[in-house]
């Protein structure tokens, strides 16, 4: 039996999400994540706060710490409610500016009413391959996104999803799996196919491949605001008190 959603959890699940994918240091404020081998990936490098006490000496804690390194300090959201009224003050006197950010959290609540296309099969990918850097470079990633890749491809919870049409990879997305909840994310379709339902396809298949793992709530991770109405399809309800945003120190 499914456990009861709590929203909690899976804001802890998000909190903890990049332990995965690099290395982490756990302080008594909250979490530092870094990775010197992919500096530029603000998702392998970055902190966040989950205890306001004593927030200034935290982020001269957090400064610190990425000036040893020679990465850019950059701060990750909490999920909690109000916190960049409580930070937004001390990061400003210690030069960062807060980005706000088009990213929404859904969870799946619902069978999806969208239709999947003929012609497309679906692979799980262990490894960085020609075709995956061709879709992610067509998408206007680069380096840093490979490398992110790849490190967490290493994480046996990790499934990065193909679709293919005649055996070219047309599009991909990925479900982690944690205790109780899975995430999808790392969604790119080649510029060459979109507008073909082929990621629509992608996603019923992911709705799926969870069930076919077992009773985890399903939840989505989208930096594509333009995609809402295909996730709304899906069975997805946008979870708006959730807000995603950074903030970068630039001084």
């Amino acid at each position: 039996m499914k456990p009861p959603f709590m929203l909690n959890r899976l804001i802890d699940t998000e909190v903890h999400y990049a332990k995965r994918f690099t290395n982490v240091v756990p302080k008594p404020y909250g979490v530092i994540y870094w990775n010197e081998a992919n500096k530029d990936s603000h998702a392998s490098n970055h902190a966040i706060i989950t205890d306001f006490i004593g927030v200034e000496g935290s982020i001269k804690d957090i400064c610190n710490f990425y000036r040893t390194k020679d990465i850019t300090p950059v701060l990750y959201p909490s999920l909690k409610e109000n916190e960049l009224v409580q930070l937004g003050p001390h990061l400003k006197n210690h030069g960062f500016e807060v980005e706000f950010l088009y990213h929404e959290y859904y969870l799946w609540e619902k069978e999806s009413e969208n239709t999947s296309v003929h012609g497309i099969y679906f692979e799980r990918l262990v490894q960085i391959r020609d075709d995956i850097r061709e879709v992610l470079l067509s998408d206007g990633y680069g380096e840093w996104e490979m490398k992110y890749l790849e490190r967490h491809l290493k994480s046996p919870g990790y499934h990065l999803i193909g679709g293919f049409v005649n055996e070219e990879l047309v599009t991909l997305a990925s479900l982690n799996v944690f205790e109780g909840y899975s995430r999808i994310d790392d969604a790119f379709t080649s510029k060459f196919y979109r507008g073909k339902g082929y990621f629509t396809s992608l996603l019923n298949h992911l709705i799926a491949y969870n069930k076919n793992l077992g009773d985890n709530h399903l939840y989505l991770y989208s930096h594509y605001p333009e995609a809402t109405s295909v996730y709304l399809k899906a069975g997805f309800t946008k979870m708006p008190n959730l807000k995603a945003w950074r903030a970068i120190k630039k001084a």
